[in-house]
């Protein structure tokens, strides 16, 4: 295998120590742990967990313990489980790369029999800054989010090649095994279904199982990454290489952001947004003539790709997750929001669905604006790509968010919205990312029949990075 970009990455990975990650960083990766851990007992308690433990029962038993029901198990099947309950309910935590943490912390704990605890911690930073990079590299593309399934091929891949202690090329082969069949997450599963979780667990088993194939001498693809037909030409509208540089330098596990509520992480700061006015007022939602929810265009097409799923009480899980409409509705009623609001008997409450039916979902261009000029989700990404590039991502990312004739509705919104990204764009300073936020704002303004508006404002919200 020449010297291509997965043989730096593996070369990197192959010799790094955890001496050689700085203390925030690891901090920050125990963090990433700790989250992990709280979304997978949430999942397993949920209406679906006892479901899945059925689906996918253990072969026989195995080296692995499964986490929380003490399972003896093999290693794929405790990664693979575990991953869909830390999936069911949307509490993962995502970083400036993606949702990285059901491969990157889950396959280590699978595989910890006969490893210290800091090797495990160095698999699980290995495999976030390696899936990390390779995602950045497609984030101006088409597939982003938890929909990015291939991310845990890599992560899967690469958290297993550290722990076997697989040298330079038997790591880059594995790497490249496992990017060899990229899935394609579609929205019915993903947003309309259980399947949704598992859109992780799947991939892992592949990732696993690449490092098996290298072993055994199956022979990888030369270069999937950088083929004329391979996963970046592929993958992304305009690759951005830049994030493959900077190993040891630049963490991409410090960047990572943690979610406080059970939903899409668009979602968070109007949770937080709504959660302030009904703390703060007497709000009853028969007081309420209307909500108005504005926020940024992430959070708008993420409400109009998840709308066409929502079903009432009928609604699956991955749906409401999504929802703008019903967990606003919740937050206000309930004043909270946690995984006992997805159980069925909270979904079947007619009250939900008659407050939600008065939740509105609108675009405000200047908090699209500052979501795309933060780091993250994508803002890295755009602000180093050529200005006519940028130009077309934002034409093309208003048509998935507002459909195509939302664009000419609000022709003034989408000039400021392009001219921005435009102003923004071909930036040559090298990345750094100690100081990166996630700001994915919102503004929540809840109408009374008596006449007021009661709003509040979220810039970042809690637990995200930048957030106070």
């Amino acid at each position: 295998m020449s010297d291509t970009a997965l043989r730096k990455l593996a070369r990197w990975a192959s010799t790094v120590h955890i001496e050689d990650v700085p203390e925030r960083v690891r901090a920050q990766a125990v963090n990433q742990i700790l989250s992990t851990l709280a979304a997978v007992f949430s999942g397993y308690e949920s209406d679906l967990g006892p479901l899945l433990e059925q689906t996918f029962q253990p072969v026989a038993p195995g080296e692995a313990r499964v986490v929380p029901s003490g399972v003896r198990s093999s290693a794929t099947h405790a990664a693979m489980l575990m991953s869909s309950w830390s999936m069911i309910l949307d509490f993962d935590d995502v970083m400036l790369g993606g949702h990285t943490c059901h491969s990157s912390v889950l396959v280590p704990l699978a595989m910890s029999n006969g490893h210290s605890g800091s090797e495990l911690l160095l698999a699980q930073i290995v495999a976030n800054e390696i899936a990390a990079r390779i995602n950045m590299v497609c984030a101006v593309g088409s597939t982003r989010g938890q929909m990015a399934t291939h991310l845990h091929l890599i992560a899967a891949a690469a958290a297993r090649a550290k722990l076997e202690q697989l040298d330079e090329s038997k790591f880059a082969e594995a790497l490249a095994f496992a990017l060899a069949y990229p899935g394609q997450a579609l929205f019915p599963a993903f947003l309309g279904s259980d399947a949704k979780a598992l859109c992780a667990a799947l991939p892992i088993r592949n990732g696993i199982e690449a490092v098996d194939a290298v072993i055994a001498g199956l022979e990888a693809p030369a270069d999937p990454l950088d083929d004329r037909r391979g996963f970046f030409a592929t993958a992304a509208r305009v690759p951005v290489r830049d994030f493959l540089e900077g190993l040891g330098e630049r963490w991409h596990t410090e960047t990572t952001s943690f979610k406080l509520y059970p939903v899409c992480g668009y979602l968070c700061s109007t949770i937080d947004a709504t959660l302030d006015l009904v703390r703060e007022h007497e709000i009853a939602s028969d007081q309420i003539e209307s909500v108005d929810v504005w926020s940024s265009v992430f959070t708008v097409g993420m409400d109009s790709h998840s709308a066409p799923y929502l079903d009432g009480p009928r609604s699956r899980i991955a749906t409401l997750t999504f929802s703008t409409p019903f967990t606003v509705a919740t937050a206000i009623l309930a004043r909270d929001l946690g995984a006992e609001h997805l159980k069925r008997t909270w979904i079947e409450n007619p009250r939900v669905w008659e407050l939600a039916a008065r939740v509105r979902s609108r675009h405000d261009v200047d908090l699209t604006l500052d979501a795309l000029r933060s780091d993250i989700p994508v803002g890295a990404g755009l602000r180093r790509i050529g200005r006519m590039k940028a130009a077309g991502f934002g034409w093309s990312l208003a048509t998935a968010a507002l459909g195509r004739s939302g664009r000419w509705r609000h022709p003034l919104q989408m000039l400021k919205l392009v001219a921005g990204l435009v102003a923004a764009a071909g930036e040559k300073r090298a990345l750094d990312f100690e100081k990166s936020t996630k700001a994915i704002g919102s503004r929540v303004e809840i109408r009374m029949t008596d006449g007021r508006v009661l709003t509040r404002t979220v810039a970042i919200p809690r637990a995200f990075a930048g957030a106070q």
